[in-house]
């Protein structure tokens, strides 16, 4: 069966791995062409995205980005999460963008990235001041993050380490999402192919530079210096680095066109060794890269989530008290970043919470929900570290291949081994395995269902929004191919009495 793609290109005569054929797929493809598949996983990642900004706003750096862009003025085109004010599109986007990967709880794309929320508010805020349709929201979002995903896979993020492991290669990053987000931005904007193709061009022109990532861990890892605000990726600059890239052309601006053409070698600029161009464009129209988006039930990288689920199963199975637990033992395959998750034992700051798995586990035994709850916890209590200091791991070898298999085979990891043993006061014994996580849609039995999901939405609001005003998100969002344009949404999204 041919693709939406090669139909189109079929229609004209055409047909190559270009920069063309990306534009096309974008400009051209229908809300109507997308599988129900699609659309209700889009719709799902649009839902977790707004409620993962939403559950930062009160934070310092949501207070410090707001600061920054309502600062310099502007038109009143799109919406603040629960404040109601009203930003220009580009600032909307760079505050909701940046915060929604805040407290590591947005999306991640079979493990490797978490790329969409630039796509998502982008696409979102234009979306908004346009008046588009649902139906051209989530068409904009599948079609721009299908090539912000295509390019990250098809970069090489973690390689071989010689003993069986993974480790992460020298320079890595996630800055090429703004030429997705761009794509989003684009379609919204109703750019034709060739503006299309040059706005990408002007993206990959703008777009944030890469930065030593493991020297900016360090601080992340230890308790005493500060964490950087940013992350590992300024989100809030590719997301508006997109929207002025698209609006530039739009206006008559000239940029290349083909950066995304096989003879290319943009891949260099972003540390590659090489790139796979079959991963790039074999089934595009076909194979949606949105449905293997993971939710996360925790503030925390992916990494350690599969361990995170054992814990809570544990401690609900058992009616374990805190007191209770003596000893936590976790085992991992070879892994660079599993390793660094389970050596960092505190963290004295929630911005270092997604680094410290000893600390995440305290948190599971205290019985403290996943969320802003956790960024805020009183991380360097003794009822925290406490927990934290009976936490001890093991590498084991003879879960290396797993991992090698899978990244020989398809570049990414699904299945990630993890084992948990929890030993009691009273001398008792429990012990969990797994290797997918909740969330995970490739796995049947750990996919996330849309009522696990407004379970998050309600567990990582509560006390920000009503009981009331989450559900109404939640049901705005769910029926947005109903909508004639987000304003139901933006309306859910301020606290009552502020709009």
């Amino acid at each position: 069966m041919a693709t939406i793609v090669e139909k189109n290109l079929a229609a004209e005569g055409a047909y190559g791995r270009s920069t063309s054929e990306l534009a096309r797929f974008v400009c051209d493809t229908s809300f109507e062409q997308l599988p129900a598949e699609t659309v209700h996983a889009t719709k799902r990642m649009i839902l977790d995205e707004i409620v993962c900004v939403a559950a930062a706003m009160d934070t310092p750096m949501a207070k410090a980005l707001v600061r920054l862009k309502t600062g310099v003025g502007g038109a009143p085109e799109s919406g603040l999460f629960l404040h109601g004010d009203r930003l220009p599109a580009q600032g909307s986007a760079y505050i909701h963008a940046q915060l929604a990967n805040l407290l590591d709880a947005d999306e991640t794309m079979l493990n490797k990235m978490h790329t969409l929320s630039a796509s998502v508010f982008s696409a979102f805020s234009l979306a908004e001041r346009n008046r588009a349709s649902g139906k051209e929201l989530i068409t904009a979002i599948a079609t721009g993050y299908d090539i912000s995903a295509r390019i990250g896979l098809s970069l090489k993020q973690f390689v071989p380490d010689g003993k069986g492991g993974q480790v992460f290669a020298r320079l890595y990053g996630f800055s090429w999402m703004t030429m997705g987000a761009t794509a989003s931005a684009g379609r919204v904007l109703g750019l034709n192919r060739q503006q299309l193709a040059m706005a990408l061009g002007q993206a990959y022109a703008t777009t944030p530079v890469y930065f030593d990532q493991q020297r900016n861990k360090r601080a992340m890892m230890r308790d005493g210096p500060r964490a950087s605000w940013h992350k590992y990726q300024m989100t809030g600059a590719m997301a508006e680095a997109a929207i002025n890239a698209a609006e530039l052309v739009s206006y008559g601006w000239v940029a290349q066109s083909d950066i995304f053409d096989e003879d290319s070698e943009f891949w260099l600029s972003f540390g590659a060794l090489d790139y796979d161009w079959d991963t790039m464009y074999d089934g595009l129209g076909e194979r949606w890269y949105i449905t293997d988006c993971a939710v996360k039930p925790y503030p925390f990288c992916r990494f350690g989530h599969q361990t995170l689920d054992l814990m809570t199963e544990i401690v609900e199975t058992h009616a374990l008290r805190p007191e209770d637990v003596e000893a936590i033992h976790v085992r991992f395959p070879p892994h660079q970043l599993s390793e660094q998750l389970a050596s960092t034992r505190f963290a004295d700051e929630g911005m270092k919470l997604m680094s410290s798995l000893p600390t995440a586990l305290s948190l599971v035994t205290l019985g403290i929900p996943p969320g802003p709850k956790w960024f805020n916890a009183d991380l360097t209590g003794e009822a925290v570290r406490s927990i934290a200091r009976r936490v001890t791991y093991e590498i084991e070898p003879a879960w290396g291949p797993r991992l090698a298999e899978q990244m020989d085979r398809d570049g990414v990891l699904r299945y990630i081994p993890a084992e948990v043993t929890v030993k009691t006061n009273c001398g008792k014994t429990f012990r969990g395995s797994a290797e997918s996580a909740c969330g995970d849609p490739w796995a049947p039995d750990f996919a996330m269902s849309d009522a696990r999901l407004a379970r998050k939405a309600h567990s990582f609001l509560d006390g920000i929004l009503s009981k009331d005003r989450i559900d109404d998100l939640i049901d705005a969002v769910l029926s947005l191919d109903a909508a004639g344009d987000v304003q139901t949404i933006v309306h859910a999204t301020v606290r009552d009495g502020l709009s």
